[in-house]
């Protein structure tokens, strides 16, 4: 069982890590860069469900793999991420949208800038776990 959790544990959090990199770094920028913003918009909007699930999907993996090596305390992390995630995506995602539509400029900035600091908390939390992990092999 420890080399299975093992085994989930780091794919779990490589598929993290890469994933919310490619959002952060890739997608969202090209998004921005080469659609009109009333396309871009509404578009990145529409990913961001996807995203939010694709990253509780792999925390729960890594989640599955701690829990059979029975390391609690790195559990800590993909739980975070799990109920963060969770979060963003059934309370701010929606909120920033009545903000958006109130033209709320402030309070959506404020939203998002939240949003864009959690995700930048968890991803560094994730990394730093997937390098305990890895260097754990060498």
């Amino acid at each position: 069982m420890r080399v299975a959790g093992s085994i989930l544990a780091i794919l779990g959090l490589a598929a993290l890590v890469g994933g919310m990199l490619f959002f952060g770094v890739v997608m969202a920028p090209l998004v921005f860069l080469h659609l009109p913003i009333g396309v871009a918009g509404p578009f990145i909007r529409g990913a961001f469900p996807w995203y939010y699930g694709y990253c509780v999907g792999a925390a729960g993996i890594t989640a599955v793999g701690l829990l059979l090596r029975r390391e609690f305390l790195a559990l800590l992390v993909p739980v975070a991420v799990i109920g963060i995630t969770a979060w963003l995506l059934l309370y701010l995602l929606p909120a920033l949208d009545v903000m958006r539509a109130a033209h709320d400029v402030a309070g959506f900035a404020r939203g998002h800038r939240l949003a864009v600091w959690l995700n930048g908390a968890e991803l560094l939390a994730a990394t730093v776990l997937l390098i305990k992990r890895a260097t754990k092999l060498l």
